[in-house]
């Protein structure tokens, strides 16, 4: 496994154009063991935020943190929450779930896609990767665990593009971190 400060800076027309670095204290607060936290623009300026949490080890202190408890604040409430599939290149041509949330300041909105890519699994639910975390942990003797949460605005109000694009860009990064994240 590679460390993912080596993750690519160009996926299809994505550029990367901001990497941002958490101070100590909040990297030892999260208990985090590698991250990312890396901004990307495409060829109409659009932008897409993309953040990577590994974790050698979920539980004792150490794990994951809902956009749907982070998220909310500064204005923003969530719209709301489902699930949508995607087809990344690993996958064989067979959809994977994740979750979606729409979030809403005002007029503002972004939409938020995220995932769990634990132990050869694409996970869209909080709750199923607590209960696979538990029974990798005892039948597969692992914790380890990783969580990605991909961000875009919806420029203009328009929620669908900003949907198709967010769709695009989690199956090519869901497709590249499969190098850097450890598999089944």
């Amino acid at each position: 496994m590679q460390s993912l400060s080596n993750f690519p800076p160009h996926l299809g027309d994505w550029t990367l154009v901001q990497s941002r670095q958490s101070s100590a204290e909040v990297v030892k607060m999260l208990g985090v063991d590698d991250y990312i936290d890396y901004t990307y623009s495409d060829k109409e300026n659009d932008i897409v935020n993309l953040y990577v949490a590994f974790y050698e080890s979920v539980g004792g202190g150490k794990g994951y943190h809902s956009p749907k408890n982070c998220l909310p604040g500064g204005g923003w409430g969530i719209e709301r929450v489902r699930t949508v599939r995607i087809t990344p290149g690993f996958s064989h041509g067979r959809p994977v779930t994740i979750a979606e949330m729409l979030i809403r300041n005002g007029s503002e909105y972004q939409v938020v896609f995220y995932w769990f890519q634990n132990r050869g699994r694409i996970i869209s639910s909080e709750y199923w990767e607590k209960i696979y975390l538990v029974l990798d942990a005892l039948l597969k003797k692992r914790r380890d665990g990783s969580f990605i949460r991909i961000m875009a605005y919806a420029r203009d109000g328009n929620i669908e593009e900003a949907e198709r694009k967010l769709k695009d860009f989690a199956e090519l990064s869901m497709t590249e971190l499969a190098g850097y994240l450890p598999g089944a």
